[in-house]
């Protein structure tokens, strides 16, 4: 007989439900998958799921020689940048050289349709990733799925840097150029800002949320094409940019996002990327709920996903603390409501340490 409900009960028989409430858990969730748009030779018009640097070739093909900026395909030089820092699952939209920034647009309304987290669109100018992805990373929270963009800075100057900024706690905007090994050229060559995002994302992709990319060294990046001084480096980080320097490595000096400049909640990148993994498993945790009995062993047990799937995250070291009450008044009840309230409070990474030395 059917496990559901006792929906018919005329032949004399044992009639057996199953309430399977309990055993409902939260699976595995994506915090690192990263959606791009480039040019390409092959494979336009399509997205590639690629999980490594060869299939990357093999998929949309190999990249042109850079020359100084006028080359024109360029999807591949970033998935290099990618994979090389860290990248194990990336979205790849592949379009023909020349695509402007409307066909740009296209491609990452059908690129957001795939299970990304990160947003990276290195060929386009800081103005128009802007323009393209700042609207993209906003209506896709207001439509349930939560996501970060990287930017490039394509301008020199730590006082044009800081002027592109924007205040926005899905957005990081990095800096200065690097420079990186053009196997299309056989030489180093300087890149412009703008490709910076591409190693950066690829960091950011390899780390658990919780886990700064503050003084984390980027692979793949021979050195940069400008270094900045201490106040030019001041201006920055005040500036919400999350600046990259030379010490022992290419390193990022402090992992930001631009809501930074307003001192905003979701200043540092941690924040953002652990209240969002928060975000998706709760919704992943009361999705198989919908339509279940609105009685007090459902909420119970949609309770007991929920507080699961948190310890979880407090065992690995993304939350300190949280508390979870799940209710429904009699009127919740008739309008078909169920009442979820969490409190968390996320782990924060070291960015100052203080000594005083006493002597005797």
């Amino acid at each position: 007989m059917a496990e559901s409900a006792f929906s018919e009960q005329i032949i004399p028989g044992t009639y057996v439900r199953v309430l399977a409430e309990g055993l409902i858990s939260v699976g595995g969730i994506s915090a690192g998958n990263i959606g791009i748009v480039g040019t390409a030779d092959t494979g336009v018009g399509e997205t590639h799921k690629l999980g490594d640097w060869e299939s990357a070739q093999n998929a949309v093909g190999a990249y042109d020689a850079y020359a100084e900026g006028a080359g024109t395909l360029n999807l591949t030089r970033s998935l290099s940048l990618l994979f090389k820092n860290g990248a194990r699952t990336v979205y790849a939209r592949a379009l023909a050289a020349g695509s402007d920034q409307a066909a740009f647009t296209t491609a990452f309304n059908e690129l957001i349709k795939e299970d990304v987290n990160i947003l990276v669109a290195p060929e386009l100018t800081t103005d128009q990733a802007k323009a393209v992805l700042g609207p993209l990373v906003d209506s896709s929270e207001n439509n349930g799925k939560d996501v970060i963009a990287v930017i490039g800075s394509d301008v020199s100057s730590s006082t044009d840097i800081a002027a592109q900024v924007a205040a926005n706690k899905r957005i990081i905007m990095t800096a200065p150029g690097v420079v990186m090994y053009d196997s299309a050229a056989g030489a180093n060559v300087d890149l412009n800002g703008r490709y910076t995002a591409a190693p950066l994302a690829g960091l950011i992709s390899s780390l658990a949320v919780q886990t700064s990319p503050t003084n984390k060294v980027l692979s793949g990046v021979v050195k940069l094409v400008n270094r900045f001084s201490y106040v030019e480096m001041k201006d920055l980080l005040n500036g919400g940019v999350c600046a990259l320097e030379d010490r022992s490595g290419i390193r990022v000096v402090r992992g930001l996002t631009t809501q930074a400049v307003d001192n905003g909640p979701f200043s540092q990148i941690t924040t953002r990327r652990i209240t969002d993994k928060a975000k998706a498993g709760v919704r992943k945790a009361c999705n198989p709920f919908i339509g279940r009995l609105n009685n007090q062993r459902v909420r119970a047990a949609m309770q007991g996903a929920i507080d699961g799937f948190l310890t979880t995250m407090v065992q690995d070291e993304a939350l300190t603390e949280y508390t979870l009450e799940v209710t429904a008044t009699r009127q919740d009840e008739i309008a078909g409501r169920a009442i979820v309230n969490v409190a968390l409070k996320p782990t924060f990474s070291i960015d100052f340490i203080r000594v005083t030395l006493s002597l005797s």
